[in-house]
């Protein structure tokens, strides 16, 4: 884990996405887990996060931590 991203691996995030159904636009809010981060030097940091419906890359401007990850080792 690198202590620079503001979110690490593990923590259950949620961020806010559309989705489109016959024609109209549907705002939906997801949450998933952070499963990847990737350093972004022009913009916000990226990070993949493991949801029901799919892997997101979402960047750190629009997610909200949830609950943080814990190291149980």
């Amino acid at each position: 884990m690198n202590p620079s991203f503001r979110y690490q691996l593990g923590d259950l995030v949620e961020f806010g996405d559309k989705r489109l159904i016959e024609g109209y636009i549907d705002d939906v809010t997801r949450m998933g887990i952070v499963i990847e981060q990737r350093y972004v030097f022009t913009a916000d940091n990226r990070f993949l996060v493991g949801t029901p419906s799919g892997n997101h890359w979402v960047g750190a401007d629009r997610l909200s931590l949830v609950s943080r990850a814990q190291n149980k080792t």
